[in-house]
């Protein structure tokens, strides 16, 4: 659930602004709320340090496996390293100005600048240039010219002539200031250098760990510049908004009697955005490290679906999946590493946690389907036959007798935790605005919910609609339409016509719901696509016989079903989430 938030304003004297924030911050129950935003010299001062940390442990790379000191001052080493990597910039452009020149040489000879001054003295004056196949033709008769190599494209040529005016109507190419010799040992100088440094700096990867400390310090006082920069003043008193779980205000409270705070605590306004701190029970907080993931929050006032995304998603993923013998391989391994962990000392995490619940929800929908890496082989033997449920079995054929069609069933599955979860959805809409009339729209779409779900399972399965579906569906748009609109202390019969006046985007989110419904398909979709892969490569294995080709056949089941884990796993994330974060999540109102 999401906490109760209290809004705390705080008075201070400007002189124990400082002093006051590090009491908070020790008692460290406060989300402070900036009051103003001026420019700071030590907030930019904290920055450009902190930026210039996290350059220096990118440019020392990997460090996972090498011994950490403890001992060293991180300022002066991460500016030693930012000097050295400004050094080392500076020889690669020289290196890239050294290459290009050592390209030209390859290109047009060892000539150099002083050949050419030589010449000059002599009387003599070579000019190069690079002229196409149509300007050769014009020019291939002046006997100054002189071909040094010529391609389909291009010839290159040199003019030899007394006449230091005497050029050709096209660019002449620019000889290198620096001679080949020079080139080639000042390149070798540099490469020793860039070798010499790249060297110095591995040598101070074993400071990565103090140079992180030193980023978390950083950080720290980074954010003690914003709130102190962010407290509001007036004459000579400091002041300071934020929120604290209405739980624990007692501590600010206390804080500010026994330091002589002006303190006032308030419920906070429609207008303020407290932060969302949430509160549940341990077995629905594994569910956390997947909003961690995916970077997502509830607002202050939307619902937490903690509960309800863990109990969905795990269907999910286990009916996406599919399959025992995956979840199997899943269950083994995150045991592996939960006993890893124990073994170092480590707390087993929420996500290992939430691993093993969804690995095991895997085995037992794989188990009752008869699905074991697709094999029909292992699904016939006695014992894993026992488990499978016929009319929603992967594979029929070892039911002959059986009459219904289990992907008829499993597809009626889908929709039915459509209309549970859609259902669920306007459900608690219909608590959270009690006792307001506008909780009767969610009782509107509630029934269109069941409608439409009768529809969809007589479009897609071919099942008889009832006789109450069209009466759901269009009672239902008239609630929503009725009472959709009303407002507390609006005018009742001006709400409704406010509703008829948004009847057609009514209309439209209805067909929205229906997609809705239909979309819960993907889950037969993808689970069948799963086992008709994983059966394909089985097939394929078997077909390559015995002998020498069984190593060939394991190589195939090896990548074939390691694709479709792959597949499978990807399949979660952008379906599994999806109807949780976008379905659920849109029919609940959440943002």
């Amino acid at each position: 659930m999401i906490e109760k938030m209290s809004k705390i304003t705080l008075l201070v004297d400007e002189g124990r602004s400082k002093e006051t924030l590090k009491i908070l911050r020790k008692l460290g129950v406060l989300h402070v709320k900036p009051l103003r935003n001026p420019p700071s010299g030590d907030m930019t001062a904290i920055e450009t340090q902190l930026e210039n940390a996290k350059k220096t442990l990118s440019l020392l790379g990997e460090t996972k496996d090498i011994k950490q000191k403890s001992k060293g001052k991180a300022k002066s080493i991460i500016q030693y390293i930012l000097d050295v990597d400004a050094k080392q910039a500076e020889l690669s452009r020289e290196q890239d100005s050294l290459k290009e020149a050592h390209r030209w040489y390859d290109k047009w000879g060892r000539l150099s600048l002083s050949d050419l001054q030589n010449l000059e003295t002599d009387g003599y004056y070579l000019k190069l240039y690079q002229l196409s196949q149509a300007d050769w033709q014009l020019l291939k008769e002046n006997e100054n010219i002189f071909v040094l190599s010529e391609t389909k494209i291009n010839i290159q040529v040199a003019l030899i002539t007394r006449n230091e005016d005497e050029v050709l109507d096209s660019h002449p190419v620019v000889v290198p200031e620096i001679s080949y010799e020079t080139v080639t040992i000042r390149s070798n100088e540099i490469d020793k250098e860039l070798t010499e440094i790249q060297s110095d700096v591995n040598k101070h990867k074993c400071h990565a760990g103090l140079i992180n400390t030193y980023i978390n310090t950083l950080k720290k006082e980074f954010q003690f510049a914003q709130v102190v920069n962010g407290m509001g003043m007036e004459e000579n008193i400091a002041y300071l908004q934020g929120y604290v779980p209405t739980e624990e205000s007692a501590k600010i409270e206390q804080a500010a009697q026994k330091n002589g705070w002006g303190f006032v605590e308030e419920e906070p306004e429609l207008s303020d955005n407290p932060p969302t701190k949430l509160k549940n029970a341990k077995w629905i907080q594994i569910i956390q490290s997947i909003f961690d993931f995916i970077g997502t929050v509830p607002g202050y006032r939307e619902k937490d679906i903690s509960m309800y995304f863990l109990i969905f998603f795990t269907i999910f993923v286990a009916m996406i999946i599919g399959d025992a013998g995956y979840g199997s391989i899943f269950l083994l391994l995150s045991i592996f590493a939960g006993i890893k962990m124990k073994a170092g000392g480590k707390k087993i995490p929420q996500y290992l946690v939430l691993i093993y619940v969804l690995s095991i929800a895997t085995i037992a929908w794989g188990a009752i389907t008869g699905n074991w890496f697709g094999s029909v082989a292992i699904a016939s033997v006695p014992f894993f036959k026992s488990l499978i449920v016929p009319q929603i079995t992967s594979f029929p054929e070892l039911f002959p007798d059986m009459t219904v069609n289990p992907g008829g069933k499993v597809m009626l599955i889908c929709f039915i935790l459509a209309v549970i979860q859609l259902g669920l959805a306007s459900i608690l809409n219909f608590i959270d605005n009690l006792p307001k009339l506008k909780a009767l729209e969610h009782v509107g779409w509630f029934s269109m919910t069941v409608g439409l779900f009768t529809l969809v399972l007589n479009l897609v399965l071919g099942m008889d609609l009832p006789s109450f579906a069209i009466p759901l569906i269009g009672g239902g748009f008239a609630f929503i339409v009725l009472f959709g609109q009303q407002k507390a202390g609006k005018n009742f019969f001006k709400g409704i016509v406010a509703g008829l006046g948004g009847a057609f985007n009514t209309f439209l989110n209805s067909i929205s719901s229906f997609s809705n419904i239909i979309s819960y398909i993907r889950l037969f979709a993808v689970g069948m696509a799963s086992v008709a892969i994983a059966s394909s490569f089985n097939d394929i294995a078997v077909s390559m016989g015995e002998g020498p080709l069984i190593i060939a056949a394991v190589i195939v089941l090896l990548i074939g079903h390691g694709l479709n884990i792959i597949m499978g796993l990807l399949s979660v994330i952008v379906h599994g989430i999806r109807l949780n974060m976008l379905e659920f999540s849109g029919q609940l109102g959440l943002e």
